[in-house]
């Protein structure tokens, strides 16, 4: 998730608001309420003897994934804390490109039951590796749970020397791992003019995948603007095929893309639904889950949104969780999402290494399917009082 100077984003947002007429008070009442202005946050990781457990060597893991077959969990994180307080494109920290290099980000496999991590070394593969958003795929042409493919966003510093060239050279990495080895085998870099701010990735085959942009402008005045005022519906999601060549060096070869979705604020996370058509994804500065529908054509894709939710606090990455003792009586199946219950402090906090920001994790039900009547949106919005929403709050 990405953040600017609050205090001049509202005073922006709502001069564009005025001069627009698209002045709204309850748009801007939500905005501070999602951006957790007027919440205090309260301590309330450790209830009913649970406790919160901190593994070692997961430096800024931006993203987190499940390997079901092998109940291992794949996280993309940076390679030092200063790394990420020195280069990270996405929080727009532009002071030292040379900390990417030399502290390159990793891709860190965690065992839950040892609760211990192992970055994995990557084979064929040099470079700054600035970590973001990562998915996760089986490899078909093995036996489930043997090796899977690893696609992962990587905000490298752009080498070119003209002045006007954006500042970051946002690619997509795809990796090889077999389950249980040390190492992971680049196979390519993805490299295509609509992968411009990329944030999390949705894999749906071992060489196709979604692509979420979260913004349009990379920094300034104008990505202040955009990141508070929810009308400023700019960012966009990407499909993109590619093939693999071991021989071909150039990373826009053999690569087509198209715009499978445009028209959300702060289009961010990305991930799976109830069955394979479905997509989840997350305007995280509006704290709103949509729902898609996934539709393919010969080297195309797109995205229909078919239902949405509102949250009330910022919102990141989508996991849908299968509850593996369900039974007749009780459900716990659902979409878990956290986010920032004080958002308003990001622009902060991300400057420094030792900030503390609250978080708020969501469990969201969808329980229409019980009722023979009411669409799926009315079941979502009635959360706190028919189904309890959890809200976990707490320092990280």
């Amino acid at each position: 998730m990405a953040g600017s100077n609050i205090f001049l984003a509202a005073l922006a947002a709502l001069a564009v608001a005025v001069f627009t007429g698209h002045i709204n008070v309850g748009s801007i009442y939500r905005t501070i309420r999602i951006t957790g202005v007027l919440r205090t946050d309260v301590c309330t990781i450790s209830t009913d003897g649970l406790q919160a457990v901190q593994i070692p060597d997961t430096p800024h893991c931006e993203d987190l994934h499940h390997h079901l077959a092998s109940d291992l969990l794949f996280a993309a994180c940076e390679g030092s804390l200063e790394a990420r307080h020195s280069w990270f494109p996405p929080l727009t920290i532009f002071d030292d490109a040379s900390k990417a290099a030399q502290a390159p980000g990793t891709i860190t496999v965690i065992d839950p039951k040892n609760r211990k991590a192992k970055p994995l070394r990557l084979e064929g593969f040099s470079g700054p590796f600035v970590t973001h958003g990562i998915d996760i795929i089986d490899d078909p042409k093995t036996e489930p749970g043997k090796a899977i493919f690893i696609f992962a966003v990587n905000h490298r510093p752009n080498e070119a020397q003209d002045q006007l060239a954006p500042k970051a050279d946002s690619v997509i990495e795809l990796f090889h791992h077999t389950i249980g080895a040390d190492t992971a085998r680049h196979i390519r870099t993805i490299k295509h003019d609509l992968i411009q701010m990329p944030n999390d990735i949705l894999a749906l085959t071992p060489t196709s995948f979604l692509v979420t942009n979260d913004h349009f402008y990379r920094e300034g005045l104008m990505r202040v603007i955009e990141d508070v005022y929810s009308g400023a519906t700019w960012s966009n999601t990407i499909y993109v095929e590619f093939e693999i060549d071991k021989t071909e060096k150039d990373e826009t070869a053999q690569v087509g893309a198209n715009v499978a979705l445009t028209g959300l604020h702060n289009n961010n996370g990305l991930g799976r639904g109830r069955t394979p058509e479905e997509v989840v994804l997350v305007s995280a500065a509006s704290g709103e889950v949509y729902f898609a529908k996934l539709k393919r054509t010969a080297g195309q894709a797109t995205l229909e949104i078919t239902d949405q939710f509102q949250a009330d606090s910022t919102l990141d990455n989508p996991s849908y969780f299968v509850d593996p003792y369900a039974n007749r009586t009780f459900d716990a199946s659902g979409f878990v999402l956290a986010g920032l219950s004080k958002g308003v402090n990001l622009a902060h906090n991300s400057k420094l290494v030792d900030a503390r920001d609250g978080v708020m994790v969501w469990h969201l039900q969808d329980r229409s399917q019980d009722k023979t009547e009411g669409s799926k949106v009315e079941e979502l919005m009635n959360r706190q009082t028919e189904y309890g929403v959890l809200r976990t709050k707490f320092e990280q």
